[in-house]
């Protein structure tokens, strides 16, 4: 009987790299919530504005390292 075949290097390097974008992009977006809550709170105000811009700032920025990253020839 033969063992099974182990994946490729590149394989499992590439699975490694793209395996945490998630939980990266997960923790942008509560870092963004968490710190704009708190500025909207020390300068009282009623609506959420600086949580909304913070948000779409760092998705934005998250996004754009995102799509270097991908387009980055090896």
């Amino acid at each position: 009987m033969k063992p099974p075949a182990l994946p490729s290097n590149k394989k499992v390097n590439a699975y490694l790299k793209y395996s945490g974008l998630a939980f990266q992009l997960a923790a942008v977006v509560f870092i963004g919530i968490y710190a704009g809550k708190w500025i909207d709170s020390q300068l009282g105000m009623t609506k959420p504005i600086f949580t909304m811009i913070l948000v779409l700032l760092l998705f934005s920025g998250y996004m754009y390292k995102l799509y270097k990253e991908l387009t980055q020839k090896e």
